[in-house]
C-alpha cells in the first residue's frame, strides 16, 4: 500500500518528445491549447513584475473590447491569460499525459489584443497525481504573481481574479475529454481556488465583462438575468 502511494505520487521527467508531441495534439483540440515553440515575445513570468507592461496589456484590452473602465479591462485580460494558462496545461495532460513545465512561457500580446504564447525547448513531468503538479504549475509560478502585479497597476478585487482563475479553469475543461472533469473538482478544493465556483459552476464573483458595450455574460456569471446585466442598462 505504501510503495503504491508513493509511486502514485513520484515525478518524473518527461521525454521532451512527448511533451511536445502532446501540445501539438492539444493545439488540435482547441485553439486555446496552441503554444508555439519560438523564442519570440518576452519571458511570461517577467510580465508579471514588469508594471508598463501590464499597463500597456490593459490598455490594449480596453481598447479590443471598448471597455472604458480599468477594472473591467484588467480583469478580461486576466481571464484571457488565466485561461490560455489551464488550457495548455491540462491540454497537454490530456493528450500525452504529462504536465508541461511552464516556467519558460513566452508571451506576446498583439495590438488586437490577442495573447500568443510560445514555449521553446518544451519539459515537463509524469506522475500519477498531477493536481499538485498543477497547482504549483499554474498557480503558485502565474497566477499567483500575476495577481499581485496585476492590483499593483489596476484598483481590481483579488476575489474576483481568483474567480477568474476558477472559472477559467472549469472554461479549459469544457473540449477536454470528461474524464478531466473529477481532477477539475480536485484543483477546486485547492485554497486559492476554493469556493470560487458554485456547484453548477456559477461564480460567486462576477468578471465585469457586462460592463462592456456588448453587455454580454461570461457562462459562468452570477448575475445572468439580473436587471443590471439586461440590454440597455448603463453601465457607466
Amino acid at each position: 500500500m505504501g510503495r503504491a502511494r508513493t509511486e502514485r505520487h513520484a515525478i518524473r521527467p518527461a521525454d521532451p518528445a512527448t511533451v511536445t508531441a502532446a501540445l501539438a495534439s492539444a493545439a488540435r483540440i482547441s485553439p486555446s491549447c496552441v503554444v508555439g515553440q519560438d523564442d519570440t515575445g518576452e519571458p511570461l513570468r517577467s510580465f508579471y513584475d514588469d508594471r508598463d507592461a501590464l499597463a500597456e496589456a490593459v490598455r490594449r484590452v480596453g481598447t479590443r473590447y471598448e471597455a472604458t473602465e480599468a477594472r473591467v479591462a484588467a480583469s478580461t485580460l486576466h481571464f484571457l491569460v488565466a485561461a490560455r494558462l489551464w488550457s495548455v496545461a491540462l491540454g497537454a495532460l490530456a493528450t500525452g499525459g504529462v504536465v508541461p513545465d511552464l516556467s519558460r512561457l513566452r508571451y506576446r500580446i498583439d495590438q488586437d489584443a490577442s495573447v500568443r504564447l510560445s514555449l521553446p525547448e518544451p519539459g515537463g513531468w509524469t506522475t500519477g497525481d498531477p493536481a499538485p503538479l498543477l497547482l504549483h504549475t499554474v498557480v503558485e509560478e502565474h497566477l499567483t504573481p500575476f495577481h499581485v502585479g496585476l492590483r499593483a497597476v489596476v484598483k481590481v478585487a483579488d476575489g474576483l481574479l481568483w474567480g477568474n482563475a476558477g472559472a477559467a479553469l472549469r472554461s479549459a475543461l469544457r473540449p477536454l475529454p470528461a474524464g478531466l472533469g473529477t481532477l477539475g473538482d480536485e484543483l477546486l478544493t485547492a485554497p486559492a481556488l476554493r469556493g470560487t465556483l458554485l456547484p453548477d459552476g456559477t461564480r460567486r464573483s462576477c468578471c465585469l465583462f457586462y460592463r462592456t458595450p456588448s453587455g454580454n455574460t461570461c457562462r459562468a456569471c452570477p448575475l445572468a438575468g439580473a436587471a443590471v446585466t439586461r440590454p440597455g442598462k448603463c453601465h457607466s
